[in-house]
């Protein structure tokens, strides 16, 4: 955290926000060993029994040591765990398939060369098996690794061509599970919904307990990709919206720093529900601290909020619910929201009003998901239930979608 306030899109453990300051000291962080039975009854699960989190499915005998992996388009998160399901290491670095594009429908576009394909595909590759060669290091050997991501980095992992997911009709012909060898360690991809809605929302609908839940909880993923859920264990809407990296810091600030920031510029009369700059900042942006604000930033971050409240909107009318209110829970997964003023986000119109006291943030779920996949015998079981039970919508054949983006450019509770 810098001394404006503003968080460090990584942290490096240098202290500045406080002595000695390590990301595991500086905020709450659920990794996937707070799903344990033992942790769940120590620390107080923030995903417990009433919203329909993880049962007590105890990990009753020592598994063998384990890793998982998080493929996201912006960050890869490896995690390696002893057979008791301690965590014992990690390894996170920037997705280096960035350079062929920032988002997947670059990604995918750029896959249409086969070599870049291939030079994609080496890419996420070296990265588990250096996450790997990390975990030896300290004295680990991992003896299976499970990995969750969205379709399309999950195809480039395969190698497999993506075009047709970056084209109608959206089809997606990888979506089972999938078997490879990362560094000389079993490997195996958890299932995917759909070429919008990947392993890692299926993953996060697991850790979550969506499964088991009587009453109706919505799961929202904001990073690079929005995906959303909604449903219980009868039934499950899913979508999922291009955000773009206004949620990720790409616009130099952390998404929950340019929420709370825009928030009070709008409070302040700095800029209006439309989002514009008032005149004498127009052009140049208001600086706070060493951050400046651009007319620019304000619009990417009006674009992907109206996506994401777009879409929980298009969910919740789907569904055939009469409004946000009926919404027993709402799990916030990715760093986003840990640091997110979930008032200043339905001041925006972020998350439709009607959902106060009912957010809570649970962290890397893509991550969770995958630890219990690989670990709980059912995993697998409770997994294809959720697929079964769940339909995916295509937000661009939605008219509920179409005239609330609209509706949801402009900052206001909505």
């Amino acid at each position: 955290m810098t001394e404006w306030g503003n968080r460090c899109q990584v942290c490096t453990g240098c202290g500045r926000c406080a002595p000695g300051g390590k990301r595991e000291e500086q905020m709450k962080v659920i990794t996937a060993s707070f799903f344990l039975p033992e942790r769940r009854e120590t620390e107080g699960n923030a995903l417990g029994k009433g919203g329909g989190g993880p049962e007590e499915d105890a990990l009753e005998q020592p598994r063998g040591e384990l890793a998982i992996a998080d493929l996201g388009t912006t960050t890869i998160a490896v995690e390696w765990y002893d057979g008791r399901g301690e965590k014992r290491g990690e390894y996170v670095c920037p997705n280096p398939q960035r350079v062929f594009g920032t988002d997947v429908i670059s990604r995918i576009q750029a896959a249409e060369n086969p070599l870049l394909r291939l030079q994609m595909q080496q890419a996420a590759r070296r990265v588990l098996e250096q996450g790997m060669a990390h975990f030896r290091q300290q004295g680990g050997n991992p003896e299976r690794l499970v990995i969750a991501g969205n379709t399309t980095m999950l195809y480039l992992l395969m190698g497999h061509d993506p075009a047709p997911l970056g084209r109608a009709p959206f089809h997606a012909a990888y979506l089972t599970q999938e078997k490879l060898v990362v560094d000389g360690v079993d490997t195996v991809t958890l299932p995917g919904l759909s070429a919008f809605v990947g392993a890692d929302i299926a993953a996060g609908m697991l850790a979550c307990g969506m499964d088991r839940a009587e009453d109706v909880t919505l799961l929202v993923d904001l990073g690079t990709n929005g995906e959303m859920a909604l449903g219980n264990r009868d039934k499950m809407i899913c979508c999922g919206t291009a955000a773009g990296p206004a949620f990720e810091g790409g616009s130099a600030l952390w998404g929950a720093d340019m929420i709370a920031l825009t928030a009070k510029l709008l409070e302040l009369g700095l800029t209006d529900e439309t989002g514009l700059l008032a005149e004498p900042y127009f052009e140049a942006g208001v600086l706070i601290g060493d951050v400046r604000i651009t007319q620019e930033s304000i619009r990417r971050l009006q674009t992907a909020k109206a996506a994401v409240c777009a879409g929980i909107r298009t969910l919740i009318a789907a569904y055939g619910l009469e409004g946000p209110e009926q919404i027993r829970q709402v799990w916030l997964a990715g760093g986003f929201g840990y640091f997110l003023d979930v008032q200043a986000a339905i001041a925006l119109g972020l998350l439709p009003q009607g959902l106060e006291g009912r957010v809570t943030a649970v962290g890397n779920t893509a991550l969770a998901g995958a630890w219990i996949y690989g670990n709980e015998p059912d995993a697998g079981e409770r997994l294809n239930r959720l697929r079964a039970v769940t339909q995916v919508l295509n937000l661009a054949e939605q008219q509920e979608f179409e005239s609330g983006f609209v509706e949801a450019m402009y900052l206001r509770r909505l």
